[in-house]
């Protein structure tokens, strides 16, 4: 489509609609885990990395799609294999600071996963300036080489859901700050409304018995 039909602002309007989809009705994340490279040692001779060190973890808010398991027969034995794909909003990246590389890990429920290929699903009708969304696919990390164990609880049956709150645009909500960022709050500045939040942001919350989840204190 034409650049004079697809300005910024028509641009800015729909990364707003991807933010509000993912982040405000969603809800899902992951945990990114970069790979330190200053200080990760690489073996002089097979130029791998004999221990990964891994900066801070950062939550990154996704769509994600189902696990795709596999078992295969292997001379050991069978060994299961299981790949994730999952799918982040470009500009909420760029906004972020973040850019995702292959070698990476993530880690979503209570597996981890290595990012086998990261790749840019689309433009904006054309404008290659302008990026849609990426394609993140993660496999089954190996026993030793990422343990998330080792910083989460296992998740059970009787794990309690884990609660929702929006964004919506704003720079902290109850869980603490979101960077969350909307070009058009941005852009019109004090000309636009204040969003008619009524009690705030909705927050979905799960009772003591774990039967259901509940709107505010209802």
């Amino acid at each position: 489509m034409a650049r004079l039909f697809v300005t910024q602002r028509e641009i800015d309007y729909v990364n707003d609609i991807a933010k509000e989809f993912i982040k405000d009705i969603v809800g899902q994340s992951i945990i990114y885990w970069p790979v330190s490279t200053l200080k990760t040692k690489v073996h002089p001779v097979y130029n791998e990395a004999v221990k990964k060190i891994f900066e801070n973890p950062i939550k990154v808010d996704a769509l994600v799609g189902q696990p795709s398991w596999e078992t295969k027969m292997t001379t050991f034995g069978p060994e299961q294999y299981n790949t994730l794909e999952v799918f982040l909003q470009a500009r909420d990246l760029v906004q972020k600071g973040l850019e995702i590389s292959e070698g990476d890990y993530f880690t979503y429920g209570d597996n981890a996963y290595e990012i086998v290929s990261c790749i840019n699903m689309n433009n904006f009708f054309g404008q290659v300036e302008h990026d849609i969304s990426f394609k993140v696919v993660g496999k089954l990390a190996r026993a030793g080489e990422f343990n998330p164990q080792k910083f989460f609880k296992p998740i059970t049956e009787t794990t309690p859901p884990a609660s929702f709150e929006q964004q919506r645009g704003l720079a902290e909500n109850s869980e603490g700050p979101t960077g969350d960022i909307r070009d058009v709050q941005v852009r019109l500045g004090d000309d636009l409304p204040t969003p008619a939040l009524g009690e705030g942001p909705r927050r979905v919350d799960v009772d003591s018995s774990l039967k259901a989840n509940k709107l505010y204190d209802e």
